[in-house]
């Protein structure tokens, strides 16, 4: 799951670079503003054509007390706009971090992951649901020296190994 959130990923900084780099060609100005605050910041570029049609890019990301935020977003010279939002945060015993990317056409995909530790136990669940509305997920579990594995296919199909836990050094 880790490899097609990286792959979405790509894909759409491939896409604004594709797009930033044949705007810049022909592009009359380009404007980039920067903010910087405690725990946030903040960053906009706006690309204007040659024939006065403008895009942009926008990001924006808080942080503090265990909590992040960031969303960026895309707007193309067709007036199209793409979205990406993460949240993620951290506290003693868990961490969680869930992204949402909208493309272009309107459709969302969303990549959730969750984990906690503790008293000798660990949980690591991963979703994503793809531009297609399909929605695959992985989980790991280890408890009383046992560790878990189940993975539940877009086909809804589940599957679950358990195996003795490695001694850990």
């Amino acid at each position: 799951m880790t490899k097609v959130l990286q792959l979405l990923r790509r894909r759409i900084t491939a896409g604004l670079l594709g797009a930033a780099a044949a705007t810049t060609l022909s592009a009359q100005s380009v404007t980039t503003t920067l903010s910087n605050g405690p725990g946030s910041t903040s960053r906009t570029t706006t690309v204007t054509g040659a024939n006065g049609k403008t895009a942009t890019y926008q990001h924006n990301a808080e942080s503090g007390n265990g909590s992040y935020t960031a969303n960026r977003t895309v707007t193309g010279f067709n007036g199209k706009t793409g979205t990406s939002s993460t949240t993620a945060s951290y506290a003693p015993g868990s961490t969680s971090r869930q992204t949402t990317v909208t493309g272009f056409n309107g459709r969302s995909a969303n990549y959730n992951n969750s984990r906690s530790w503790g008293n000798g136990t660990y949980s690591d669940t991963r979703t994503h649901t793809g531009f297609n509305g399909l929605t695959h997920a992985g989980a790991v579990t280890r408890s009383g020296g046992l560790v878990t594995n189940t993975y539940t296919g877009r086909g809804g199909t589940s599957r679950s190994v358990t195996r003795l836990a490695r001694f850990r050094r």
